[in-house]
């Protein structure tokens, strides 16, 4: 993952934090709701996610002002099986509906070895990966995903029919922060468009098409993405697009991707559920606590010091965010001037605080 380099002002992660949740409550999202996007979205930007961090708070408020999220939703869990079980999100937002899900499959994990969740009537949940890791630190291996409305075109196609559909895989590692894959199935997230635009700069070649299918790198052009794998090879991302799809889908209740109303239209008044799936396992079950330690371990070691380019080094997945969320405990999470502007305006709305402005530069 390629960290963007980010003009703007720098905030704490307590302050930030802090900020959102005050954010949301004033704009009458109940409590619970409030604190879990503020700990999904600052846990993202904490680490370099910063297409799926704090830069979202303004179109959630927007949603939420909207009538599309529920404010003050009441999500229930079923347990469907032994180590099968079900949240509805019930509209509200998906950030408390995927936390609940990773809890209980934990629970359900630990004693079944495994656990299936599928959450239902949900909404965007910002980075997938936040879940997965959240299993992870409670010493839990676990798959991630969620579809969404459709922005990435099928291979050989020229308008789109999926989501970006991410795929997020953690698992406790010895000594460190557990090892995190967070990718989408599109060449790049769709959310580096909006950032890009944000920031004046411009797409990477061959991942965005225009609205007549050709490729550009104008983040203003960019309607489309392309799937992993580009124009030649794009039949592997879109193959592993379709597999979430069906998971996030048929196994949630929800329609697929391309049957959804765009997340970021100009109606937000309307409810768009959509679907995100989980699958948790339970390292001690499958083998010894300390053979498994052991062999995440070595897997570690023998990665990062296989051979390199000039210049380069091997590094396994989640190494560049850890290493930026080291970069940012210490001298701040930034915040481009975009969305700092729009914060700021949203709490001069509302009545709320402002953190003290730090530039970056």
């Amino acid at each position: 993952m390629a960290i963007e380099p980010i003009d703007g002002f720098l905030c704490s992660a307590s302050e930030l934090s802090s900020y959102v949740g005050e954010l949301l409550q004033a704009a009458g999202v109940d409590e619970v709701s409030a604190a879990s996007v503020a700990q999904v979205v600052v846990d993202a930007s904490s680490r370099g996610v910063d297409t799926h961090g704090v830069r979202l708070v303004p179109w959630y408020l927007q949603m939420v002002e909207g009538g599309r999220i529920n404010k003050r939703p009441n999500p229930t869990f079923e347990k469907k099986a032994a180590a099968v079980g079900h949240v509805d999100a019930d509209n509200g937002f998906g950030h408390r509906a995927s936390l609940r899900a990773i809890d209980e499959g934990i629970a359900l994990a630990r004693e079944s070895g495994i656990a299936a969740l599928s959450v239902g009537n949900s909404t965007h949940h910002g980075a997938t990966g936040v879940y997965t890791l959240k299993a992870a630190r409670a010493g839990f291996a676990a798959i991630g995903m969620t579809h969404a409305d459709a922005a990435v075109v099928p291979f050989g196609g020229k308008k789109p029919f999926y989501g970006t559909n991410p795929l997020s895989f953690a698992v406790p590692a010895p000594g460190e922060e557990p090892m995190l894959l967070d990718m989408a199935t599109s060449a790049i997230p769709y959310n580096r468009i909006f950032l890009r635009r944000a920031t004046g700069t411009p797409l990477p070649p061959e991942v965005a098409m225009t609205n007549e299918g050709v490729m550009t790198t104008d983040p203003n052009l960019a309607t489309a993405l392309v799937p992993v794998g580009g124009a030649t090879f794009g039949y592997k991302g879109a193959g592993i697009a379709a597999m979430i799809d069906i998971l996030c889908s048929a196994f949630t209740g929800m329609g697929h991707g391309f049957t959804i109303p765009p997340l970021a239209g100009d109606d937000y008044s309307v409810p768009i559920p959509i679907g995100h799936f989980f699958l948790i396992l339970n390292p001690s079950v499958f083998q010894a606590l300390a053979a498994f330690d052991s062999r995440v371990g070595a897997f570690l070691t023998d990665l990062r010091a296989q051979p390199a380019h000039a210049g380069q080094k091997v590094m396994a997945p989640g190494d560049v965010e850890k290493a930026e969320a080291e970069r940012r405990a210490k001298n701040g999470i930034p915040i481009d001037r975009t969305t700092w502007a729009s914060l700021k305006n949203a709490a001069k709305r509302y009545g709320c605080s402002v953190p003290d402005e730090r530039p970056t530069n």
